[in-house]
């Protein structure tokens, strides 16, 4: 197995996996998405509400707000030990974040009420950027709420999930029939988006420095009039895209997942044993 960071940013992380079956890469990835456990407010009781907006809109709005989770993680109880109670009035400590918004405006103009306006009892918990937009207050108009977060997974609701964007890629190969390539000709170079190919003192080549950016979109096959390029995509070898919300570092999120998918294997082999499979 190969393991190779291509791309990282902050909330951004590309891996070069070979080595590896895909429907392995592809529960890592469902896992990343739908069972790493992050914050995001769950429930919302308005006090007062005169402005322009629905309690249920503003509600959504505040649930799709990325919340700080590394430190809930180990402070707070898990989804699935965390249930809500039936009574608004009851929210455990030890499972909920209180957020209190009081927000009125007096002075004439609109006012917007921004992420940053949330006053969380945890400040461990809290928004993980401070200028989104919650709504915006008229004159005279005023909002009183208090929002109860609590750990969650996404497959109950994407609010809960620390990615916003998880994919995986198919690595290409990419050959080239030097015999039936006119050097000439150029026009897979003329309509590749990703310039993959270039020209040297042979001829049209690959590009190796940015073979890795092709899409996949097999343009530069259908253009050559000599039928010269072959693209195919390399068995057991992927590029992972992973895009935080910033509520999880990418290394908990990568780790939680890693940890979590063990942890199902391992159940599953007890449960096969225990039924007589595995003797």
């Amino acid at each position: 197995m190969e393991l190779r960071v291509l791309n990282r940013r902050e909330d951004f992380i590309e891996l070069y996996l070979s080595g590896v079956p895909l429907y392995i890469v592809n529960s890592i990835r469902r896992t990343i998405i739908s069972e790493v456990p992050s914050m995001a407010i769950s429930t919302v009781i308005f006090t007062l509400n005169r402005s322009m907006f629905y309690d249920e809109y503003v509600a959504h709005r505040l649930g799709l707000i990325p919340l700080t989770s590394e430190a809930a993680l180990n402070k707070y109880k898990s989804p699935e030990e965390c249930s809500e109670s039936e009574e608004a009035s009851l929210f455990p400590p030890d499972c909920f974040v209180k957020l209190d918004l009081d927000a009125s405006n007096n002075d004439g103009d609109l006012r917007t009420i921004y992420s940053r306006d949330l006053k969380s009892s945890d400040p461990e918990v809290r928004p993980v950027y401070d200028d989104i937009p919650v709504l915006i207050l008229g004159e005279g108009h005023q909002v009183k709420l208090e929002a109860y977060a609590r750990l969650g997974r996404g497959k109950e609701h994407y609010k809960w999930s620390p990615v916003s964007a998880a994919a995986i890629k198919y690595v290409p190969e990419i050959s080239i029939d030097r015999s039936r390539c006119y050097s000439g000709c150029r026009k897979c170079i003329e309509v590749c988006p990703r310039n993959v190919f270039k020209v040297t003192n042979v001829g049209v080549e690959v590009n190796e420095a940015s073979v890795l950016n092709c899409n996949l979109c097999h343009l530069c096959e259908k253009v050559c009039p000599s039928e010269a390029i072959t693209l195919k995509t390399r068995e057991n070898e992927y590029i992972l895209r992973i895009e935080s919300t910033g509520s999880l570092s990418l290394k908990r999120i990568l780790l939680e997942s890693i940890k979590i998918l063990s942890g199902k294997v391992s159940e599953l082999s007890k449960k096969l044993e225990i039924q007589g499979v595995l003797k």
